[in-house]
Parts: structure tokens; C-alpha cells; sequence
């Protein structure tokens, strides 16, 4: 394997040191670093997805990438999104030139062709703490539950879905081309601009913390008179807080994805960095000069270390605690 490049070491706000470390073309096996989407199973296997090369499996020391050409259940090259379940399950969605869902179940891989599933281009995946999961793209939401797929009954209306997630308590937050719906007591509630505080028709995340607090990145903005627009917000009680170039420090408007690590900590990827938000302290991590030279896409945390998926290779965030 190629050597490694240790790229800076930044001092951040309660934590003793993150030390990046970039892997790309030029020193690692990684065969191509326009990347899509990253996940971790509880073996500590990264899982990468890349624009045109399949699926990528990085076990810490060598890369092996799985195309349609060797492995005949993935029969797309287009990787985006991947999610470990609670059984640790790899489920791969693929596209270009099919589309469907390939999903490792041990040491055996199955497929899901897009009739099978029922909608097509899956953009999402997540688990609620039945075990359901649930696969949002641009026909709606449908369920996997032992083996049966079934359509997921949204509010009357079309929806492109962007993000889901489901909080310990189950309530659904969907985000979507034209807002947001949350799913709480029975009944689900529409949030767009026009009824609410929402900042921006486009949501692109959604993640729910361990106390219920929803946080909502949006699909972007305009910047100068703009600015207040696109950044993240959280919803809490009915309440809403915004986070935006004009109020903030976060370094871009569009957020793609939010995850939380173990220490409560989110981890936001944006159209320029990553954001670090610990409590009302944001940090944004940047790896190259130049504009639109970090473009980050995707976000994989597991107990040390965060993997961040770009369009210029991986990235390693090591994390240090005191």
C-alpha cells in the first residue's frame, strides 16, 4: 500500500488534537477520489462509494474495490448511499447504468432490483429502533421489514426525498425537495417556508440528537443579502434556531449530511469543509486552499477517528480526547 500523507494538525475547542490525513490516487490503492458517500460497520471495515468505480472496502490497511464486473449483485458503478444496520448488514445503493440495492448479509450478498423495491434513485437509509428500515428517494419512502417492502403513507403530494432520520422516542423527520415532514403522536406535520421558520425549501439533512433537538441543513443559498438563508437550523419544542453566514461561522450555506459522535459532537459536510459544532462553538475544518476545493460530501464517525468523503479522496479526521 502506499504511504500515507499526514496532512496539519489543528487545536480545537475541547479536544486535545484532530490530526487529518488525506488518502487519494497518488498515495493509497483508493482508484478514484471522486467519492460519493462513506460508512463504518462494528468491525471498524470503512465502506466508500465512489462517481464511477463501484463500491470500496478499506479495512485500515488495503483497499478492495467491488465493481459489477466482479461482484455481479452490484450492477451499478454510481455508489451513494451506504448504511451498516443494526445488524450490520451493508446495504449498497447503486445506479449507472442499473438501479438498485445491493445488500451484504454476512458473507452473502443479495439483490434488490428497483421493481422489487418499489421506488428508485434511493438518496437515504436509516433504521428505527424496531429494526424497520426505511429508504427515501425520488418516489417517496418505502419500509424493509424480514424480507417485505412496503410503500411508506406521506401527506398527499409528490415528494423527492433528500434525508430521513428517526429519533429514540420514533418520530420521523423526512427532508425533501420542498420542506420538511415530521412524523410525531400519529399524524405528520408539513413545515415550509410559507407556514414556518423554515429557511430554505430544500432540506438536505436531518438528524435528530439524543434529547429530541432536531437539527436541518438545507440545500444552500445565495450569500450577500441572501446570507440568512440555507446554513442548518434546529428545532426544538416548537422553537427554531438558525445558523447562517450572517450570524455564524459556518463557511458555507449548503449542508449534504449531519452525524453525531459519541461525545454529542455533530459533524456537518458542506459545499466548503466540514463544520464541528460542540454545543454553540463551531469549527470549520478546511484541507486545501481555493475555492471550491473542499467540497465535502459525505460524514462516518466511529470512536476515534471521523472519515469525510470528498470529491478530491478520503479524508481521516483522528480525534484525541483528554
Amino acid at each position: 500500500m502506499k504511504r500515507l500523507i499526514q496532512l496539519i494538525f489543528v487545536l480545537v475547542p475541547f479536544l486535545a488534537l484532530s490530526q487529518h490525513a488525506l488518502f487519494d490516487m497518488a498515495n493509497s490503492d483508493l482508484p478514484e477520489e471522486d467519492l460519493l458517500s462513506v460508512a463504518v460497520d462494528t468491525s471498524g471495515n470503512r465502506w466508500i462509494g465512489t462517481a464511477n468505480r463501484g463500491l470500496v472496502l478499506f479495512d485500515g490497511a488495503e483497499f478492495v474495490s467491488f465493481t459489477k464486473e466482479n461482484l455481479p449483485e452490484l450492477k451499478g458503478d454510481y455508489i451513494d448511499p451506504i448504511f451498516v444496520d443494526s445488524k450490520d448488514r451493508i446495504w449498497v445503493s447503486y445506479s449507472k447504468p442499473e438501479t438498485g440495492i445491493a445488500m451484504l448479509d454476512g458473507n452473502t450478498w443479495n439483490n434488490f432490483s428497483e421493481e422489487e423495491i418499489g421506488t428508485h434513485s434511493i438518496v437515504t437509509i436509516c433504521e428505527d429502533a424496531k429494526g424497520i428500515l426505511y429508504f427515501g428517494g425520488s418516489k417517496g419512502v418505502v419500509t424493509y421489514r424480514d424480507g417485505k417492502w412496503s410503500e411508506l403513507n406521506l401527506p398527499e403530494g409528490k415528494f423527492i426525498i433528500r434525508d430521513i432520520d428517526i429519533s429514540s422516542a420514533g418520530t420521523v423527520a423526512v427532508g425533501h425537495d420542498n420542506g420538511l415532514l415530521v412524523f410525531k403522536n400519529g399524524k405528520w406535520t408539513s413545515y415550509t417556508e410559507q407556514n414556518s421558520e423554515l429557511k430554505l425549501e430544500t432540506v438536505r439533512a436531518v438528524k435528530f440528537d439524543g434529547k429530541g433537538k432536531l437539527y436541518v441543513g438545507y440545500g444552500g443559498g445565495f450569500g450577500g443579502a441572501d446570507s440568512d438563508r440555507g446554513g442548518f437550523s434546529i428545532l426544538e419544542n416548537d422553537t427554531w434556531k438558525h445558523y447562517n453566514k450572517s450570524n455564524s461561522e459556518i463557511p458555507d450555506l449548503m449542508v449534504r449530511d449531519i452525524e453525531i459522535d459519541k461525545n454529542g459532537v455533530l459533524w456537518m459536510a458542506t459545499n466548503n469543509g466540514v463544520i464541528q459544532v460542540e454545543g454553540e462553538v463551531i469549527t470549520p475544518h478546511f484541507f486545501r486552499e481555493g475555492r471550491f476545493m473542499n467540497v465535502v460530501v459525505d460524514i462516518a464517525v466511529e470512536e476515534y477517528a471521523v472519515w469525510v468523503a470528498t470529491n478530491f479522496g478520503l479524508i481521516r479526521i483522528n480525534r484525541f480526547f483528554r
